[in-house]
């Protein structure tokens, strides 16, 4: 089973973003921001059109996301808290913005249609190189995936919505 599951996967996105330096949620003010801002930085590297094709080739599947995040180092000179940042706190938004919701992006459904995640924090020397480097594949996991759509079939859409925030 395992071997199944470590077949090489179609990459259907891979994206870097920079400059920009990689969001959390912090003390959750203005997540909403940090969202919208992640999200058009986005939109700004793919085309609307190239947008809508991922979102009809991921709608009701299960992906494998990749997230690099390139965090600036800072300098002797400058105090910098960017490398200190914590994995999950920064996943955080990344998963925000991808999925459906006032947000997102809506390349996938929800949280639970990502079925393997690789993450790395990586230190990078200029701040012009300080980003997120982002991978979207296919996940293929049958079981999985008709679990979540008996799930998702037997939930009216307003509970969706409600355990998703």
């Amino acid at each position: 089973m395992l071997a199944e599951q470590l077949e090489a996967q179609e990459i259907l996105l891979d994206l870097t973003i920079a400059p920009f330096e990689p969001l959390t949620p912090g003390n959750g003010q203005n997540t909403g921001e940090k969202k919208e801002k992640l999200a058009n930085a986005i939109k700004e590297r793919i085309s609307e059109d190239n947008l809508e094709r991922l979102r009809h080739q991921l709608a009701g599947r299960l992906v494998g996301i990749t997230v690099v995040f390139l965090l600036w180092k800072g300098s002797p000179n400058i105090t910098n808290t960017r490398p200190v940042k914590d994995l999950d706190n920064l996943l955080k938004i990344v998963f925000d913005v991808l999925r459906q919701g006032p947000t997102g992006l809506g390349i996938i459904e929800e949280d639970s249609y990502i079925g393997e995640v690789y993450a790395t924090k990586q230190l990078v020397n200029r701040e012009k190189d300080e980003g997120y480097r982002l991978i979207i594949e296919e996940h293929h996991d049958p079981e999985m995936l008709q679990t979540l759509k008996q799930y998702y079939s037997k939930v009216p859409a307003y509970q969706n919505k409600a355990d998703s925030t």
